[in-house]
């Protein structure tokens, strides 16, 4: 840990961080919290905080984002959960953390207040190397592929002893495009093993999560699916779902949940930094996304053409006086297939950001520019 990293942890904090003991014991609250019970949100303490903020370190604002949580009563300090940002949050530490979160939901929440969607296709096996391919994962474990009949009721076990449930609203079956032999093994077994679960009512609905169309569109004939987690390929920037997908879901009677609203970060900040389906926009961004994406979408097009695509919707988003962003979450939704979106969220101010952002309506004017303007395609539904 760097040591303007350290003297802010000591200064700010009255704690050393390279003694675990005491980093455990957060003696003092940072200041800037407005919460009633401590008295440090006005004065001089305020102010030298208000200034130095520019300087802390990203790591330190884990820590403030922590306390802020405290604070608002929605972590114990008697609790053994390290909260992120915290010198000794480790893979274990995430696991807990999110324990505790769902085991709060569970006491406070009526079942039928949320809804649980789970995936199925992989299983948490044994593993002699350390392979940390999901966040908070046991570094003693590893995450293997099976679209087999025993290995979805497996799974779906696994999940539901986790989850401490007795069962889940959406089950999805979980890219079945890693390998060309997943998609016939999952026909096989784990589609069968699904509909199995559906009649028993062991859930309520069957789904699909991919990140491409083609194989969405075959599986829409297997005639069980409720829904389809679509990620990327229905977005302010991407519409090609809108060529055969949304059709056949429509008159399949299959529901969209939308992922990747934000195509991996474009339609947040576009840049030449930012990254376009999981794939930094440089000049190699092509031939990565042939590595990253199982199968290249119809009619990609260039680095370049996105880019300069993300420029005209923001510069749009301007000149009505609102973000990217917000365009980003508002269009799917005038698509009555689509029944809802996941956004990404890292805390609880996003949260409120996103919420903000679906509920300010953004004017009918503006839908019908970029679309006079060929920046989404003339089939979009903008009211």
């Amino acid at each position: 840990m760097d040591n303007l990293v350290i003297k802010h942890l000591q200064d700010l904090y009255g704690l050393n961080p390279n003694i675990p003991h005491l980093a455990l014991q957060f003696p003092r609250l940072p200041p800037g919290l407005t919460h009633p019970m401590f008295k440090i949100y006005e004065g001089p303490t305020k102010e030298q905080f208000s200034e130095e903020v520019a300087n802390i370190s990203q790591k330190l604002q884990g820590f403030q984002h922590m306390y802020q949580q405290y604070a608002a009563g929605l972590l114990s300090m008697n609790s053994a959960i390290i909260p992120p940002g915290h010198p000794l949050y480790n893979r274990q530490n995430s696991v807990e953390t999110l324990q505790v979160t769902n085991d709060k939901l569970l006491k406070e929440k009526k079942r039928n207040e949320f809804v649980v969607a789970t995936k199925i296709g992989r299983l948490v096996v044994p593993s002699l190397e350390g392979n940390e391919k999901f966040k908070g994962q046991d570094p003693n474990k590893d995450t293997v592929f099976d679209f087999s009949y025993d290995g979805v009721m497996r799974s779906y076990e696994e999940s539901l002893k986790r989850l401490q449930l007795d069962s889940v609203d959406v089950l999805n079956l979980h890219d079945p495009d890693n390998h060309p032999d997943h998609l016939g093994e999952a026909k096989k077994g784990a589609i069968k093993a699904m509909i199995k679960l559906k009649e028993e009512k062991a859930v309520k609905a069957l789904g699909c999560g991919l990140n491409q169309n083609e194989m969405l569109v075959e599986l829409s004939k297997e005639g069980c699916f409720d829904c389809f987690l679509l990620a990327g390929r229905y977005t302010l920037l991407d519409q090609s779902s809108l060529d055969e997908l949304i059709p056949l879901c429509k008159s399949n009677n299959i529901s969209l949940v939308l992922g990747g609203v934000f195509n991996s970060g474009i339609l947040i900040k576009p840049s030449p930094n930012t990254y376009f389906d999981y794939t930094q926009l440089d000049e190699l961004w092509y031939e990565n996304a042939k590595k990253n994406l199982v199968r290249i979408p119809k009619n990609f097009e260039s680095a370049e053409y996105w880019l300069n695509k993300a420029y005209k919707l923001r510069d749009a988003c301007k000149n009505y006086d609102f973000s990217l962003k917000r365009a980003a979450i508002q269009f799917p939704y005038a698509n009555d297939v689509v029944a809802t979106a996941i956004l990404g969220m890292g805390s609880s101010k996003e949260v409120e950001e996103n919420i903000s952002d679906y509920e300010k309506k953004i004017p009918l004017e503006f839908w019908k520019q970029i679309k006079d303007d060929n920046l989404i395609d003339q089939r979009s539904p903008i009211e």
